[in-house]
């Protein structure tokens, strides 16, 4: 396969003895068909594919006609979706194949389709014998239509260093060259962080005018290090004044959520963290003070994944839905009921964790409902409604898919079901059956609501895993279990119709690993468009490996 992308690379998939056998034939690709695009700036076709097969000669024949469209391919990469061996002992796959690169007239151009290759074994090494183009499209436009501009809005060099340092990247290149750890830990119980994974510990950015003079401004909670509030001066620069109104929290933050929660005129902000209890900031005169042991009554959870906030019982006051995360694995092991939970709390973990599946249904940390007490004073909502749910839950999202003005809690759990419940007059009502049977049972990362047909209700897109490598597996098996195909399969945009929720088989579903997606019109045409960050990690220069996901 390496030989086969150096080959692409070089503009050249024709005939070569280390790829293919003597008589090996393809199936090519021909002309290009404009397709009716309504993106703007972009142009789109389709390459016709030939249903002839042919003797290889030449080095370019199989895309001759793409690569006389291109300069430089950049990026070439390919994807298994199926495999099988025949019964004459050769062996077909069908691959993904992505490219990104450079058009002849200087545009960019990507490349997506689908091939047909039919391997045979030779003296120890496999070569093909078929390759059958099965599908190609392109995509060409002028320029990005997004740059980073960082370089641009921050004055000093010393500001545009301390944006874009990571502290989680050096410590990691520091155990990948020396095999040491250079940092000191505040508490016994952090030497956990060290797990490299950051599925429970992450960073975020939120856009606030946090000082109300009508520009946003952006706040970026640290893993490592100092939170960051990056103030909007104006005049397209900004200037970091975290310390000086008093947000500079260090380390472990996860989320922030500005809103006016003591209905005063101006944003205060919760901010959830991993390994210590999150905090509750009030705004005074545009600095930010710490009201977490006065106001939040039980105190802040461990471990806060993310937050969202709505008025649930239609008081006129904004209450906090607070979804945790954390996987029961750990060195010591049990550290998550000894160190983070209240001995109430351990009892129940103990009960549940004594019922719980490894997959389909594991324990976590209990979710937490605040419900604002008014003047900033907040009260946990007794077993949260039935939304405590105690899995990892990556996010709740508040939305009125009945149309019937109070808001709905939608909440995104990972190694379990996700859940919806209905508000009830300000009580929560778990309907995941009565309105979405078992169509929620991948591994949920997100969940977001937009109206993307334009019929007046909101249709959830719950963000989940799409793995070619699961769906080869899973269609070798018959007699799964559903769960299991539904947790490589992508990602789920279900219609609202009014009382149900009916999956939508379209493409928004393999979207790769998820994390979480957005609806908004992009391209200003009245419908709403989706935009998914999928990926699992990127490893600082270096330090790649052939595992990374």
């Amino acid at each position: 396969m390496n030989r086969l992308k150096r080959a692409v690379a070089n503009l050249k998939v024709g005939w070569n003895e280390k790829l293919f056998i003597k008589g090996a034939r393809f199936k090519a690709i021909a002309d290009l068909k404009f397709l009716q695009g309504d993106f703007p700036g972009v142009e789109m076709g389709e390459f016709s594919v030939g249903k002839e097969e042919m003797e290889l000669r030449g080095e370019r024949e199989i895309w001759k006609a793409l690569f006389e469209r291109v300069w430089r391919l950049e990026k070439v990469s390919f994807g298994t979706l199926e495999g099988a061996f025949g019964k004459s002992g050769d062996f077909h796959t069908k691959l993904k194949v992505t490219l990104r690169g450079t058009t002849a007239e200087g545009k960019l151009g990507a490349w997506n389709g689908k091939l047909g290759i039919w391997w045979v074994k030779r003296e120890g090494e496999w070569l093909i014998r078929l390759i059958e183009n099965l599908e190609l499209k392109e995509m060409v436009c002028e320029k990005p239509f997004f740059s980073d501009v960082l370089g641009r809005v921050l004055r000093s060099p010393e500001d545009l260093e301390r944006a874009q340092h990571s502290v989680h990247d050096q410590y990691v290149r520091d155990v990948f060259f020396t095999g040491e750890t250079k940092f000191s830990y505040p508490r016994h119980y952090w030497n956990y962080i060290a797990t490299w994974d950051s599925l429970d510990q992450h960073t975020s950015v939120s856009v606030v005018d946090f000082d109300e003079d009508g520009w946003d401004d952006f706040y970026v909670t640290a893993r490592w290090g100092r939170n960051q509030l990056w103030r909007n001066r104006g005049d397209g620069t900004f200037e970091e004044v975290a310390q000086k109104v008093g947000l500079d929290l260090d380390g472990v933050c996860n989320c922030s959520l500005f809103a006016d929660f003591d209905n005063d005129g101006d944003k205060d902000v919760f901010i959830g963290r991993s390994l210590e209890r999150g905090r509750f900031f009030i705004n005074v005169g545009g600095v930010f003070v710490d009201r977490t042991e006065e106001n939040v009554i039980g105190g802040m959870p461990y471990w806060t994944s993310a937050m969202s906030s709505a008025d649930v019982n239609g008081d006129g006051l904004l209450d906090l839905y607070l979804a945790t995360y954390r996987l029961p694995i750990s060195r010591p092991r049990n550290i998550l009921a000894t160190e983070f939970l209240t001995p109430e709390e351990q009892v129940e973990w103990k009960r549940r964790r004594g019922q719980d599946h490894p997959v389909f249904r594991l324990t976590g940390p209990p979710n937490v409902l605040l419900i604002n007490q008014g003047n900033g004073r907040f009260s946990r909502s007794l077993k949260a409604g039935g939304a405590d749910l105690w899995l990892s839950s990556f996010q709740g999202t508040w939305s009125d898919y009945d149309n019937d003005g109070d808001p709905d809690l939608f909440v995104a759990n990972d190694y379990a079901p996700d859940y919806v419940f209905r508000n009830e007059e300000g009580r929560l009502v778990d309907v995941t059956n009565e309105v979405a049977g078992n169509e929620l049972e991948g591994f949920g990362m997100g969940v977001s609501l937009g109206d993307y047909n334009n019929d007046g209700f909101l249709d959830p897109y719950f963000t989940y895993m799409y793995s070619k490598a699961g769906s080869r597996i899973t269609k070798m098996f018959d007699g799964l279990e559903k769960r299991m195909y539904e947790g490589v399969k992508g990602n789920k945009l279900l219609r609202n119709t009014g009382s149900k929720f009916q999956p939508v088989n379209c493409e928004v579903s393999q979207a790769g690993w998820s994390w979480g997606g957005q609806f908004a019109d992009f391209d200003n045409d009245g419908f709403l468009d989706l935009y998914v960050a999928n990926g699992l990690y990127t490893p600082p220069s270096g330090t790649e490996t052939e595992v990374d996901l």
